[in-house]
């Protein structure tokens, strides 16, 4: 079984990881917890995996469908505390398109979840992580952007 790319140092933590951004018709598809935060699809790349193929990984695993990944737009090294755990994440957010209809329920390890689409316009209403994309995604050009967070 391959590993997470993922090391720990002391109280600190480095991970490697993907999402996949699935917008259809000015909306994103996310997953929101029990305590109302919304997250997207995706997870830990596995060591020696390529990024591309951690969201394809991912979201089969999360949400049971097959994708294309179109195109990386967003690169970002987020930075943030977890308890007392310092957290240094190099992210990679790429947009793709479902193949088939994705469910409106994940499970996250053994927690269920819901699934919805959210309208872009209305990211900023919603308590979403990462937080960036509540501005960065309804004006991105086209191009990959850098965040540092």
């Amino acid at each position: 079984m391959k590993q997470d790319f993922r090391t720990t140092r002391g109280k600190t933590t480095f991970s490697l990881r993907a999402s996949a951004l699935i917008v259809r018709d000015d909306k994103i598809f996310l997953t929101r917890d029990a305590t109302g935060k919304y997250y997207t699809i995706g997870g830990a790349s596995l060591v020696g995996e390529k990024t591309r193929e951690t969201v394809l990984r991912e979201t089969l695993e999360e949400i049971g469908i097959f994708i294309e990944v179109e195109q990386l737009a967003f690169v970002v090294e987020n930075r943030f505390y977890i308890d007392d755990v310092f957290w240094h994440n190099i992210e990679f957010h790429y947009l793709v398109r479902p193949l088939e209809e994705p469910k409106l329920e994940m499970m996250e390890n053994t927690k269920q979840q819901v699934c919805e689409w959210v309208p872009i316009h209305e990211l900023n209403q919603i308590n979403l992580v990462p937080e960036f994309l509540q501005t960065e995604l309804a004006k991105w050009s086209g191009h990959i952007v850098h965040i540092e967070g």
